[in-house]
């Protein structure tokens, strides 16, 4: 389903639409919290009329309805709206000159990078702009408190554990009493960076077990497919004994719990902390100049192991120069001020010295 909101973004709906009102600049706002999260109290670029349109990740389409609203409080003249249908379809919309700017939990190969290029004039830059864990979400009767390794995860979507009370389950979960519920799991089957993300942690850390590869999109032998977070999220919810992986702000709006997850160290929750830990140990950049995309070695995550950056693909330089300001100061407004928003819903502040590197990028947009 998608929803349409107007001057306030409301809950997890496919598509934020922000009317933005007011005008000026939040100069007294400080961007982080603690050691993460932007440029300190650099406030965010000036304002620009006109309306941008984006789509794709569904990962980060809580924090851009946020962002949406609160800038809505400091630019007049100007509409941002916001589709979230899964990163391949923000790519794909961006390459195809559809959207002014597209959300991704994944870099674009070259293929994708050189239609992008062509639809912008100019070269398609990807900076990132929030950091999150892709939780393991359930839904298991007088069951709150989980922990699963790699190879459990691997073998619960590659369909080899198929009980909750599988003896590789129960070893994990002293004291915890499992029943024998069939499990369900659910997938995306849209083009989905969470995907991509979860089936590279599993490629990466149980190799023995996994044989699915890892992609965006992946054929998944047992359970039901979903388009979007919010589709898999909802067959948890109402399924005993379902699972999937999802941006954690699904698992807090249907009050479902969320596994503890162990890669190569210990079993950790999600927390802004955790994937803070988690982006700074395993995330580096391989892209060159002013853009930013990298990549993730689970093998050297401390804290939440199936963390991510997520990304906006933006042109570095805009056919019309009023769209480019107006990208330019929305984007800035996130990367300052609107990282300390991260951690109330669920997401984490970018690390200070990604998120310095993430504005001097956008700074760069014309």
């Amino acid at each position: 389903m998608k929803v349409s909101l107007v001057m306030r973004a409301v809950g997890i709906g496919a598509v934020a639409t922000v009317a933005l009102a007011g005008c000026g600049s939040d100069n007294n706002s400080k961007g982080g919290n603690g050691g993460n999260g932007g440029t300190g109290s650099t406030p965010a670029a000036g304002c620009a009329s006109g309306s941008l349109t984006a789509e794709g990740s569904t990962f980060q389409q809580a924090i851009e309805q946020q962002w949406a609203a609160k800038f809505a409080n400091q630019c007049s003249g100007a509409q941002v709206t916001y589709t979230g249908d899964g990163s391949s379809t923000g790519i794909a919309s961006f390459g195809q000159g559809k959207v002014d700017f597209a959300g991704s939990d994944v870099t674009m190969i070259p293929t994708e990078q050189s239609a992008a290029n062509t639809a912008c004039g100019s070269t398609a830059l990807t900076v990132p702009v929030t950091a999150g864990g892709v939780a393991i979400i359930y839904n298991l009767k007088n069951v709150s408190n989980l922990k699963l390794s790699a190879d459990t995860i691997a073998g619960i979507f590659d369909g080899s554990i198929k009980t909750w009370n599988d003896q590789r389950i129960k070893q994990e979960n002293a004291g915890v009493t499992l029943p024998p519920t069939s499990i369900h799991p659910y997938w995306r089957n849209d083009g989905s960076g969470s995907t991509k993300v979860l089936t590279s942690f599993l490629n990466a850390l149980a190799p023995t077990e996994w044989k699915l590869g890892a992609d965006k999109q992946i054929a998944f032998p047992v359970g039901t497919g979903a388009a979007g977070s919010s589709g898999v999220v909802a067959g948890v919810k109402q399924t005993d004994g379902g699972i999937t992986y999802a941006e954690v702000s699904y698992a807090k709006q249907n009050n479902l719990p969320t596994a503890q997850v162990k890669g190569t160290g210990s079993y950790e929750g999600i927390s802004s902390q955790t994937v803070s830990d988690a982006i700074g140990s395993g995330f580096s950049i391989s892209d060159t100049g002013n853009s930013l995309g990298g990549s993730l070695d689970f093998k050297k995550m401390t804290g939440y192991p199936i963390s991510t950056v997520s990304y906006v693909l933006v042109c570095s330089h805009y056919k019309s120069a009023s769209t480019g300001k107006l990208v330019k100061a929305y984007l800035d407004y996130a990367l300052t001020t609107g990282q300390q928003q991260a951690d109330s819903l669920g997401f984490a502040p970018l690390p200070s010295d990604l998120a310095t590197k993430s504005k001097a990028s956008v700074d760069t947009i014309s």
